[in-house]
């Protein structure tokens, strides 16, 4: 199978030529209201079961409720729509037009472009062979034409269900555009065999659906998420023009409740100049014409600079002995049998109050460290590497894994040049956590990191290749030396470890400690760094689950606005414990999740919030570390 990857190439933000809409409009802002029928009893599917809340079909109250957007809750829609100037692109299941002609005109005699988004919502690519997705895609084709004399420009796909020949069938086929994917702000060109497409920045964050199905997010969160990165994108379009993508369902936007939401964004939206209010087809047409050329002439020499660095790295690759003799531990499990201590032999039990006190060098006794975190996520999955289930990031997918790895990659072309601005203008010098694969793919972003001083902590080889108990010890040896090797390769010499999602085995620890690696930060226990029980001089530098963006943010499915909150409590009362003895606030932030619009500006007032305290101090991490040392060297 082809990796998805094969199909873009990487350009970071920075060095990219300018994107230019008509008429010097400089944000591109397009809704999407996704019309969709979903069967009353549909057919087996392949890949994911579209009702599952019910043993066998129907289930009535999922049925209806979607139902509900097209009798009632598109109307609604309509009505707000009319009062702004925007001509939506609907995402339609085409055989709504069949179905239901009243929709059809309605959409002809409002002029709204039309995507497809498959024949029904409970019909996926999944399982289909070439002739039949060929197919499809010809239906589509002539639904669309036979019911509004439309021809169809683009798709996104019915529940993200792309196979590995998707793209290629669509330019095949005549469409010009795909909106499965979400990594960038500006769309980019898709190779395929003698075709031209390319890719729309749709929206997984803004869109009412994945916020309010079944989720805690309610319509103010929707409505500031929306106003928060139209801001941040309306600020970075003087640079350059972007795109913003708001995905609505009548089913939910529609709602009575819902629907003053949609006016509150559209009214912050239009009160601004220079704002586009254009359909898919327009900006995809616009783009090819005028710049697509120049975009993937310009991400070809990236790669090609990126390819002749991997080829100079794996030349490179050296052998990294241990330092310390091998560790005499053997693996667990280690059953709890009611001794003093811990079930494991990793650290020794030491309660807080009945420590020396910690002090910093410096005045500031409260060490904030965000770890910025890099991580390759590989489609399709690596044979044999059993997976970390809390992997968040998007839809569950089989291969390819759109959502997954465009959410990452949007970290690495877009999210993380964010964060590292917000650290850059508060004189912060980042940490960053970054695994092989990374290193070797994004050459560009290390000499970016390198060039804000960045101190660099090993993530393994993969998120998607983490450290388990189902490795021998001999194969994690192997893992970490091979790991600190490719990193080394490419110029990335780190001190710390962080494990591919906090990933370890019951050894972890003593067999870090043999590789001489000096800190680690995958235990969420503490306040303060503490030693390891491990060879050599291994220290703890514990991270905050309750801080992890993605844990919190994704996973937990957290408000925005709460765990900021959070944030800020944490900072003060960690900022009057410090006064007795010294803190570190260690947590993990991740380009794809606190680096989008509608995040970023969130992640800045935190950091603002601790350099407003004068207890505050913003080291790299091995600064905490060599200060821990220092205090604790007797």
């Amino acid at each position: 199978m082809k990796s998805i990857r094969d199909f873009v190439r990487y350009a970071p933000v920075p060095g990219r030529p300018p994107v230019r809409w008509p008429g010097g409009k400089r944000l591109a802002v397009w809704i999407v209201p996704n019309i969709e029928f979903y069967e009353y009893t549909p057919p087996p599917a392949v890949g994911r079961e579209t009702w599952d809340r019910v043993p066998q079909h129907p289930d009535v109250r999922e049925y209806g409720f979607r139902d509900y957007g097209n009798r009632v809750g598109l109307w609604r829609m309509d009505e707000v729509l009319q009062d702004y100037p925007v001509r939506p692109t609907v995402s339609l299941n085409l055989g709504m037009l069949d179905h239901f002609p009243e929709i059809g005109r309605l959409i002809r005699d409002r002029g709204w472009a039309v995507m497809s988004h498959g024949l029904y919502n409970t019909r996926f690519l999944y399982g289909m062979d070439e002739a039949q997705e060929r197919a499809f895609y010809r239906e589509n084709i002539e639904a669309l034409k036979r019911h509004t004399g439309m021809d169809l420009q683009g798709i996104l796909t019915p529940a993200i269900t792309n196979t590995e020949r998707t793209p290629a069938l669509i330019a095949e086929s005549g469409m010009v555009y795909h909106a499965d994917w979400v990594h960038d702000d500006i769309p980019v060109p898709i190779l395929v065999p003698g075709h031209r497409l390319i890719s729309l920045p749709y929206s997984y964050d803004l869109n009412d659906a994945p916020l309010w199905d079944g989720r805690p997010y309610g319509g103010p969160y929707f409505v500031q998420a929306c106003k928060d990165a139209f801001d941040r994108l309306y600020a970075e379009s003087d640079e350059g023009g972007r795109v913003l993508c708001i995905a609505l369902h009548p089913y939910q936007i529609g709602q009575p409740h819902h629907i003053g939401h949609l006016r509150e964004v559209l009214d912050h939206i239009a009160g601004h100049e220079g704002v586009w209010f254009a359909t898919a087809d327009e900006m995809a047409h616009h783009f090819l014409e005028h710049h697509y050329d120049e975009q993937l002439a310009h991400a070809q020499a990236v790669q090609q600079r990126a390819d002749e660095a991997l080829a100079r790295a794996q030349s490179a690759r050296v052998a990294v002995p241990a330092t310390w003799p091998p560790t005499d531990r053997q693996p667990g499990p280690w059953p709890a049998n009611g001794q003093p201590g811990y079930d494991h032999p990793h650290l020794a039990w030491s309660p807080l109050p009945e420590r020396p006190v910690l002090r910093w060098p410096g005045p500031g006794q409260l060490a904030v460290v965000p770890l910025l975190v890099l991580e390759a996520y590989e489609d399709p999955l690596p044979e044999g590497w059993p997976q970390v289930r809390s992997v968040g990031g998007g839809l569950i997918r089989d291969f390819p894994n759109i959502s997954r790895v465009s959410t990452r990659e949007y970290g690495h072309r877009v999210g993380i040049y964010r964060l590292l601005d917000a650290l850059r203008q508060r004189g912060i010098r980042p940490t960053v956590a970054v695994d092989a694969l990374t290193a070797e793919q994004y050459p560009e972003l290390i000499d970016q990191l390198r060039a804000d001083e960045a101190e660099f902590v090993a993530h393994g080889l993969s998120v998607t290749r983490p450290q388990t108990s189902a490795m021998t010890p001999d194969e994690e040896r192997a893992y970490i030396a091979e790991t600190l090797s490719r990193l080394r390769a490419c110029g990335v010499h780190t001190r710390g470890w962080f494990g591919a999602d906090y990933s370890e085995s019951t050894l972890t620890p003593q067999l870090l400690g043999e590789y001489g690696v000096e800190y680690l930060s995958d235990w969420a226990n503490d306040e303060q760094p503490y030693p390891m029980t491990t060879p050599g001089a291994l220290v703890a530098t514990p991270l905050w689950a309750d801080f992890d963006d993605q844990t919190v943010l994704i996973n937990r499915m957290c408000n925005l606005d709460l765990f900021e909150d959070h944030y800020r409590k944490a900072l003060d009362q960690l900022a009057r414990d410090s006064q007795r003895s010294a803190r570190l606030l260690h947590h993990a932030v991740r380009p794809w999740v606190m680096g989008a619009p509608l995040r970023i500006a969130s992640f800045e007032r935190m950091l603002d919030h601790a350099l407003s305290l004068p207890q505050v101090w913003t080291p790299r991490l091995g600064e905490v570390v060599d200060a821990w040392r220092t205090v604790n060297k007797d």
